[in-house]
């Protein structure tokens, strides 16, 4: 008698892949108030007061902290 071999047959297996969820990030439509003044005007005489006065003040608590 002669003895049959068994074969075996490969069979691809399909394999599916899940589609991956992405993150999408909702931002809300109101994130916050925003001022737009477009009347902006640079006033030196005022900025450089203001300066003064600042220089003018951290000299004397320096001075009184002597």
């Amino acid at each position: 008698m002669v003895e049959k071999k068994k074969t075996k047959k490969k069979v691809a297996k399909k394999t599916t892949k899940k589609a991956s969820k992405k993150k999408i990030k909702i931002e809300p439509d109101d994130s916050g108030i925003v001022i737009i003044d477009d009347d902006l005007v640079d006033d030196k005489e005022v900025a450089d007061e203001e300066r003064r006065a600042y220089l003018e003040e951290a000299r004397s608590q320096e001075a009184s902290s002597d």
